[in-house]
């Protein structure tokens, strides 16, 4: 039987729908997976661009972490006290009965320091720096002087007060200036106010000063009441607080 036109029309319009049908639901699904293959890959490669400047970044964090290491490292070689009391320091390592006797003399040594700056520009002083003496109890001395574990490591503080010094203003101001380069402390002095007539002159400023203690042990501190070790007893061990050496 011969088909007529239209049906053959109908028909082939009827395959078609049927195969365009098919060819989408497998075209859709393929171009959604495409697109999101494409986004994947959009954003990794985003991503990877970004990696060199993620590394240039990491390196200057390593570059800057270097520096302040560095940095301290000068300050520790010439701004804080040695660590041995023979050399005008302190060791925290020593039990504590002995950084009972080693104290005093660490004081003593400390004023000695600053007596010597106090004078410096050849002016004449008449209110100079008192360094305070440490108390003698084994089991507070490692807080109340050295001020452990309330600071995170052993260190001195000083707030000495008004300073007043007579000389001549150039003589004044080497003597204010000179503080900043103290050895073997980090010394502030400021506020300062002159007065009297030219040539001689009288100079007052507050100072204030901090002793970094170098090393990375502290005995522990001993019970109040504690007895002393026994003859030949060492005073070992010890843990505490830490910072660079």
């Amino acid at each position: 039987m011969k088909m007529g036109a239209a049906p053959a029309l109908s028909i082939g319009i009827g395959l078609g729908l049927i195969f365009i049908g098919f060819g989408l639901r497998e075209y859709l699904p393929n171009m959604k997976d495409r697109d999101l293959h494409r986004n994947v890959a959009d954003a990794t490669e985003a991503e990877a661009n970004k990696l060199p400047a993620a590394k240039k970044r990491l390196e200057r964090a390593k570059q800057i972490v270097q520096e302040k290491a560095d940095d301290w490292q000068e300050v520790v070689a010439s701004r804080t006290p040695p660590n041995s009391l023979a050399a005008g320091g302190i060791d925290m390592s020593v039990n504590a009965w002995q950084l009972v006797v080693d104290t005093p003399k660490f004081r003593n040594n400390i004023q000695n320091a600053v007596n010597r700056q106090v004078k410096t520009g050849g002016v004449e002083v008449l209110n100079g720096p008192r360094v305070p003496s440490p108390d003698m109890n084994g089991s507070t001395i490692v807080a109340n002087y050295f001020n452990y574990p309330a600071i995170p490591f052993p260190v001195v503080i000083f707030d000495f007060g008004t300073i007043t010094v007579r000389g001549t203003y150039a003589q004044i101001m080497e003597n204010v200036r000179s503080w900043s380069d103290m050895p073997n402390y980090l010394a502030v002095a400021d506020g300062l106010a002159i007065n009297g007539t030219a040539p001689i002159l009288t100079g007052t400023y507050n100072l204030s000063m901090v002793g970094y203690i170098r090393g990375d042990k502290i005995f522990p501190t001993v019970p109040e009441g504690g007895a002393a070790p026994a003859a030949g007893g060492g005073g070992g061990g010890g843990g505490g607080g830490r910072r660079q050496n």
